[in-house]
């Protein structure tokens, strides 16, 4: 079975969360952590908890905000002894969201997939100076 973590610093995976389940619903193969704030939960016991979860069956792809941070280190170090998860570090929304939405198992090809999607869904928005058009709202929603 597929499972999905999406561990942060503060509460960026439990914002990241109620914008997932906006896009995607609710899922119960999806955890969230969000590490040193005032909840009082370690995440060291937080991880235990996770990772005490995981089958040898089970593939599991983990989200973590910001690569070489202490969420990324913990995480790291207890995936080290699975075979079956693999870590991005730096994630975006719409590479949780494909994830969480395709039916492949995650993989090794898999998770390079989502890498590449991910930086092509990187985009600088070009804006046009006021004088060179006068959009309204309805022309940008259109």
């Amino acid at each position: 079975m597929n499972k999905f973590l999406v561990a942060s610093h503060a509460n960026f995976a439990t914002g990241a969360q109620s914008t997932i389940e906006l896009f995607a619903g609710e899922n119960k193969n999806i955890s969230y952590i969000a590490a040193y704030n005032e909840d009082g939960a370690s995440l060291e016991s937080q991880l235990d908890n996770f990772f005490a979860t995981l089958t040898d069956e089970d593939h599991v792809l983990i989200f973590t905000d910001l690569f070489g941070g202490s969420v990324n280190q913990q995480i790291s170090v207890r995936a080290a002894k699975f075979t079956n998860v693999f870590i991005i570090a730096g994630f975006n929304l719409p590479v949780v969201l494909e994830a969480l939405l395709s039916a492949e198992p995650i993989t090794e090809e898999f998770v390079d997939q989502l890498l590449q999607s991910g930086r092509a869904s990187l985009q600088k928005v070009k804006l046009e100076t006021p004088n060179e058009t006068e959009a309204t709202d309805d022309d940008f929603f259109a």
